[in-house]
């Protein structure tokens, strides 16, 4: 059953709007569609893994899974597409019209600047080049987000804004439970967007690595103005730094 969906440039306004508010729900209960309105959609196949392949560092130029990274000389690349087969996994790139898929080892050009493709996770690519192995992108945000016994709630289309990104849960469905999560930031658009995460799943924000804990539906599929409306959330569990 379609739990509930809030459109990637609405969530993109919602965390612009909420810019300074660390996990500030005001105002935000009344924005969206009614939960009812949406309809299922088919369920994606759960990813073969393995979840990374390459090095075991994360040394390099992190392009995190669904975000356009600028990346010294070659201009914005998003890590488009993952796909892995039980035993390997591949990556699609995309800057500007140019699209190629990629595997770990394989050195690259990226508008005639080449990299080595470091690693592939199911959440980020790392590319390196002989001038540059260390890590510039994902810098570490001390002060946030605000975690409770190395646990973060991430509410349905509710911003937690930090310094310079913000992360939203857009979409919650359920059969088998699982989530989207946007993370943006003012000026840099969208940094990443995790699509279909399960519990288990692994994403990269602010610098640290995260577990996902629980997806939790809610009861989103009355009206958002029911009494018995309940907003569903993914809880995230700290890992370290990325």
């Amino acid at each position: 059953m379609r739990i509930a969906k809030l459109g990637g440039a609405v969530s993109l306004v919602l965390l612009l709007a909420a810019c300074g508010t660390t996990g500030d729900s005001k105002g935000s209960d009344t924005t969206g569609p009614s939960a009812s309105a949406s309809s299922p959609r088919p369920v994606p196949a759960a990813d073969k893994g393995p979840e990374c392949e390459g090095g075991t560092g994360a040394q390099g130029l992190h392009l995190l899974r669904g975000g356009a990274t600028e990346v010294p000389g070659a201009g914005k690349v998003t890590y488009a597409q993952a796909n892995a087969d039980g035993r390997h996994r591949t990556a699609v790139l995309t800057a500007g019209a140019s699209r190629q898929t990629v595997s770990a080892g394989q050195k690259i050009t990226v508008n005639g600047h080449s990299f080595a493709v470091a690693q592939i996770c199911t959440y980020r690519v790392v590319l390196t080049t002989a001038e540059h192995d260390g890590t510039n992108q994902g810098a570490h945000m001390a002060k946030w987000p605000t975690t409770h016994d190395g646990q973060w709630r991430l509410r349905w289309h509710v911003p937690d804004n930090g310094p310079g990104a913000g992360a939203v849960v857009t979409d919650i469905q359920s059969g088998p439970a699982r989530a989207s999560i946007s993370v943006t930031a003012v000026g840099k658009g969208q940094l990443a967007f995790y699509d279909d995460v399960r519990q288990g799943s692994t994403v990269e924000i602010a610098g640290k690595l995260w577990k996902v804990e629980a997806i939790d539906a809610g009861h989103m599929d009355v009206e958002m103005n029911a009494p018995d409306f309940r907003a569903g959330y993914v809880d995230l569990r700290e890992l370290g730094d990325a």
